[in-house]
């Protein structure tokens, strides 16, 4: 009798948080961005990163293409991201569109400013779009909640900022792949 009250009570304690949040995050986990797993976050730097392969600079109006990666032989299973003004960080700004491995939240009383996961498979690479708010001309970082297991994650790990402008700096620092297809598109137009 003793060996199955002792099975119940670890089955209805530690079954329940192993498995958690594995459709995702829910809208209640929008505003600590913490998953709710019962563990603390942790403190040490995070293996997983935002990065934002356009680099710095933005024309004003450009959606964004977002990478969330994992370092060298590291995997996640789950994530939370938001974008936040950089002088504003209690109200997500602009819109995700729907991500092939994510769904959209809305947070915050937004409409499709947050994207989570869809599964708590392993990943390594989740790419996915983001759209600034109309005319937005600022500094945008994206905070992302990167879960590795059920009680090992990190809490709003930060992105470089991203600013919209007007016009790109010559200084800036681009991809060629960007540069490469600014070039062929002005081709175009100056062969039409």
């Amino acid at each position: 009798m003793f060996t199955c009250v002792i099975v119940s009570v670890f089955t209805l304690l530690v079954l329940p948080t192993a498995n958690a949040s594995p459709n995702g995050a829910p809208t209640a986990a929008c505003g600590s961005m913490t998953p709710q797993h019962g563990y603390e976050p942790q403190t040490s730097a995070s293996p997983f990163k935002a990065e934002i392969p356009v680099g710095e600079y933005v024309l004003m109006d450009d959606p964004v293409q977002l990478e969330l990666r994992a370092s060298a032989g590291a995997t996640f299973k789950g994530f939370l991201i938001m974008a936040f003004d950089k002088d504003e960080d209690t109200k997500p700004i602009g819109t995700f569109t729907e991500p092939v491995d994510g769904q959209l939240l809305n947070c915050t009383d937004g409409f499709t400013n947050a994207v989570t996961h869809t599964n708590n498979t392993e990943k390594s690479l989740v790419k996915i779009k983001w759209q600034p708010p109309l005319y937005y001309m600022g500094t945008a970082v994206f905070r992302t909640t990167f879960v590795q297991n059920s009680t090992t994650y990190w809490v709003k790990t930060e992105s470089i900022g991203v600013s919209f402008v007007m016009e790109i700096p010559s200084s800036a620092s681009q991809s060629s792949t960007t540069w490469a297809g600014l070039i062929a598109l002005l081709l175009a137009l100056l062969i039409q």
